[in-house]
């Protein structure tokens, strides 16, 4: 069985897998019939099983480790409301509606009808596998989607410590996140990827479609995990063009094409359920517009020092954010000091890197997005009427991908250390 999983490349099956979720996501968004759902399934699963195969043998410790996390996933319903009362529901609804034009007509306001149905496919799919709908088999689709971009990340791994940490970051920063159901640790996955298959882009000299296909698939999934992703995906792009287009103007331009082409599928779910739904019409106002209210918060939540600093420390003072800053500040400290004379400090190279100020500029353009974002959102009339709601609530979780580009610039300093 090894021998024959051994002649497949970890690409090749990656992009197959990839394929099938989104052809399977894209033909019920435009035949809106489940005529697929179990042949699409069962290759999927497949699929994934030889992924897992694949890398058994090569990384014994992370696969073990995903295995357990997905039968801790297995032991429980899903709790949280994020993933109980949004993705799972939405999935819910899928698998019992006949057509997805009779979407809208079942979904209440808090499952927020108008977010991407992509994950909530594929766990409508899973459940259909298995005949019934029940609440623990389904949320397992979060699972099989976070280890495509797992294997892709860890299988150039040369040392020891950036698999350690890595399993730190699965671990301590997305806890329980990663297998309760909601997207936020799958968005955080996907754009490291993507940052981390950019960078290797630029250092390789002969690129291949599959590199490029590898692409176009992240940003696609991104933006439709969760409108979050649309930001995401912009700021990796404009921050990868900002590095590197004087020095790579041709294949700037393929990838320009390639973020063209992966938005597509999002802006037509976004008109789709604007315009198209059930009962005359989908929805009138969609979720971000009800959170946003047209921006008329935001200098108002500016100016008030008080939200700001409690926001600040939200985000800052959180276990996630406090373990990611120390995995890289510690790193960070093996390539800054000061001379023997203590009077001149040297910093080497390896942090100057196209790579690395790659990463450094997608935190501060995405950090700097999702602020402004937050500071437009807080009191809103339509969320619960608490003070500072959505700082105290969301903070640690808006910023996963950041917490995660933390650490993958950590894992990058290391493997570019000279053994």
């Amino acid at each position: 069985m090894f021998l024959t999983v051994n002649k497949f490349t970890n690409k090749n099956l990656i992009n197959t897998f990839f394929t099938l979720v989104f052809i399977n996501y894209f033909s019920y968004f435009l035949l809106k019939e489940k005529l697929f759902f179990i042949f699409f399934g069962t290759l999927i699963i497949v699929n994934f099983l030889l992924i897992l195969l694949k890398n058994f043998q090569k990384n014994k410790i992370l696969i073990s480790t995903l295995v357990a996390l997905c039968l801790i996933s297995l032991s429980s319903s899903v709790s949280d409301w994020d993933g109980r009362s949004i993705w799972l529901f939405n999935a819910k609804i899928i698998f019992y509606v006949d057509n997805l034009n009779n979407y809208f007509s079942y979904s209440p306001y808090y499952s927020k009808p108008d977010y991407s149905i992509f994950v909530p496919i594929l766990s409508a799919t899973i459940a259909k596998l298995s005949g019934v709908w029940n609440e623990i088999l389904p949320k397992i689709s979060h699972f099989i989607l976070s280890v495509p971009p797992i294997i892709l990340l860890t299988k150039n791994f040369n040392k020891k410590i950036s698999l350690f940490i890595f399993i730190i970051l699965i671990l301590f920063v997305y806890e329980k996140r990663i297998i309760n159901g909601e997207v936020d640790v799958l968005l955080s996955l996907y754009s490291i990827s993507l940052i981390n298959l950019l960078s290797k882009l630029v250092d390789d000299k002969d690129h291949l479609l599959s590199d490029y296909t590898l692409i176009l698939f992240h940003v696609i999934f991104l933006t439709l995990l969760k409108m979050e992703g649309l930001a995401l995906a912009f700021c990796i792009f404009v921050s990868f063009y900002i590095i590197n287009l004087k020095s790579n103007k041709n294949l700037s331009l393929k990838l320009f094409f390639i973020f063209i082409l992966g938005y597509i599928p999002i802006f037509l779910w976004i008109l789709y359920a604007k315009y198209a739904g059930a009962a005359g019409g989908g929805i009138e106002i969609s979720t971000v517009q009800k959170m946003m209210s047209g921006g008329q918060r935001f200098f108002e939540n500016l100016f008030n020092f008080k939200f700001i600093l409690y926001l600040i420390s939200k985000i800052i003072i959180n276990k996630q954010m406090l373990i990611s800053l120390i995995i890289f500040t510690f790193v960070l400290s093996k390539y800054i000091h000061f001379n023997d004379n203590k009077k001149e400090l040297t910093i080497q190279n390896n942090l100057l890197k196209n790579n690395m100020l790659f990463c450094y500029l997608s935190i501060i353009s995405y950090t700097f997005v999702m602020m402004t974002i937050m500071i437009m959102v807080e009191g809103t009339p339509n969320d619960i009427q608490i003070q500072f709601w959505q700082a105290t609530t969301a903070s640690n979780r808006y910023f996963l991908p950041v917490h995660s580009m933390l650490i993958l610039c950590a894992i990058n300093l290391i493997e570019s250390k000279k053994s």
